[in-house]
């Protein structure tokens, strides 16, 4: 069994470079990647195997060790009562886990793959793949879409780039609506232009398990120098329902350090990173190795996920921000 460990991303499963994997769908659907229709076909010797694996990954390392145990019997249970029997498709056969797994952790990170999240990727190169979308808009708005967060040495040149361009506007609004995540170490870097450049604030912990252990370490992310500074002016970030993980993250940052008002609708709640198990018969497995820890609230948008400080429907998100902007009183939410 290989471990892709990708713990310095913050979800290999929503990791911005896997464009199938961008964001985790509302509900669990077939998460077939790519192959050929015969590689599909699934026997019960493959069934067996993938639940002992899973199982392991279960006790093994996810960070909450009790829904893990829990979660593993279980699976081994369904296994012993001949549940999967009647399956012959791995695709199907993987929805059936990820809808289990996600029935008994509630961890919307937790998703078992058919087909390698990593097969036909183009390389990524910046600026295209940094996600970045800049323009201006009337009444001297400064507006970012940001679809992703790739890895900082792609991320980070862009990041200076898009901010050196809107930083003599009035106030700013981030869209983040359909960001599935990404890199934690980008999103620090980014929150790091809306802070004191003369502090260095502590902007999130990640709590790792151990593996194999009930210890556990942490891994911190802190603000940075960047070329320039968007201090004391208005900033809107944009948030919506499929707004998930690191995309997550940062709105929650920002509204905790009050350096933003988060405009839209509730997001998603992921907040629980891990890494891409290889199953053999090219099936994965996702089981998170950690979790979101804020400095100042002590807990995480996990499961709730981030509530917007004004709501506002997706499709007038950006009129209620921009009218947010204009110092003008935003449209009352439609019943």
């Amino acid at each position: 069994m290989q471990m892709l460990d990708r713990r310095s991303s913050f979800l290999i499963a929503c990791f911005a470079t896997v464009s199938t994997l961008v964001a985790a769908p509302s509900m669990a659907v077939a998460e077939v990647v790519s192959g050929p229709t015969q590689a599909m076909s699934l026997d019960q010797t493959t069934v067996r195997k993938v639940i002992s694996g899973i199982a392991v990954e279960l006790r093994e390392g996810y960070v909450f060790a009790d829904k893990g145990v829990q979660a593993a019997d279980a699976l081994e249970k369904a296994l012993a009562g001949n549940a999967y029997a009647g399956l012959t498709d791995k695709a199907q056969f993987a929805l059936r886990l990820t809808e289990q797994l996600r029935a008994i952790t509630k961890d919307s990170h937790m998703r078992v793959i058919f087909g390698s999240p990593f097969r036909n990727q183009p390389p990524q190169a910046a600026p295209q793949g940094a996600g970045f979308e800049v323009k201006r808009l009337d009444g001297n708005i400064g507006y970012i879409h940001l679809s992703r967060f790739v890895p900082p040495e792609i991320f980070n040149p862009a990041a200076n780039d898009a901010m050196r361009s809107v930083s003599d506007t009035d106030a700013l609004l981030i869209d983040i609506r359909d960001n599935g995540g990404g890199h934690p170490a980008s999103v620090a870097y980014f929150v790091s232009f809306f802070l004191d450049p003369d502090k260095r604030v502590h902007i999130n912990d990640l709590i790792w398990r151990n593996r194999g252990t009930s210890t556990f370490r942490t891994e911190s992310f802190w603000s940075s120098p960047t070329p320039v500074s968007y201090l004391g002016k208005p900033v809107y970030v944009l948030v919506g329902s499929k707004t998930y993980s690191a995309g997550e993250e940062l709105a929650y940052d920002l509204q905790v350090l009050k350096r933003a008002t988060v405009v839209g609708e509730q997001t998603r709640g992921g907040a629980n990173p891990g890494g891409l198990t290889d199953l053999g018969s090219d099936i994965f497995v996702v089981v998170p190795t950690g979790r979101a820890e804020n400095p100042t609230t002590g807990s995480n948008w996990g499961g709730v996920g981030v509530r917007p400080d004004v709501q506002a429907k997706l499709e007038t998100t950006q009129e209620t921000a921009v009218a947010l902007a204009k110092g003008q009183p935003a449209a009352p939410l439609a019943r």
